[in-house]
């Protein structure tokens, strides 16, 4: 009798013990209804989602009357990158004066990231939804899942000469 207690009572730590959250599977359908989600509420807010020529679905924030980004040059960014839920994973926040100065042509960034960065004019500003595939694709990356679409409003607050110090 005593032992029956004792294997009742060891069964139910375990089963209480158990990790009951729920493990969130990603997957390329998931992806799709995530970004499909996301442009519908930009639509729905009265913006126009266009897509580059790679996949990235963008919208102007802010249209911008400089230049845009050419070889060679300096570029100064703000930044937020946030998955479809509105956590917010990455920002140039963290800067000094929260602009994220590089050489675009010196860096290796995703690549849905440069060619976001490719359809700003000096000034202008998007929203940007980065597919996974030209984000960190199957494997995720860090605190970044596995199939996970990125979205980034990025301003292009400036364009240094090519002779300009970082």
């Amino acid at each position: 009798m005593r032992n029956s207690v004792l294997a009742i009572g060891l069964l139910s730590v375990v089963a209480c013990s158990k990790d009951d959250t729920e493990q969130v599977v990603y997957s390329p359908a998931k992806e799709a209804a995530e970004i499909n989600s996301l442009i519908e509420e930009l639509t729905a807010d009265g913006y126009d989602v266009d897509t580059t020529e790679t996949g990235v679905y963008y919208t102007m924030l802010v249209e911008g009357d400089g230049n845009y980004v050419q070889p060679g040059d300096s570029i100064g960014i703000s930044y937020t990158g946030s998955f479809a839920n509105g956590y917010s994973f990455d920002s140039s926040s963290n800067q000094e004066d929260g602009i994220w100065r590089y050489v675009p042509d010196h860096i290796t960034l995703i690549e849905g990231f440069s060619d976001a960065v490719s359809h700003l004019r000096e000034g202008g500003s998007g929203k940007f939804i980065i597919p996974s595939a030209l984000g960190y694709g199957p494997n995720g990356y860090y605190i970044i899942p596995p199939y996970t679409p990125l979205i980034f409003e990025i301003e292009l607050v400036a364009i240094y000469p090519d002779d300009t110090e970082l």
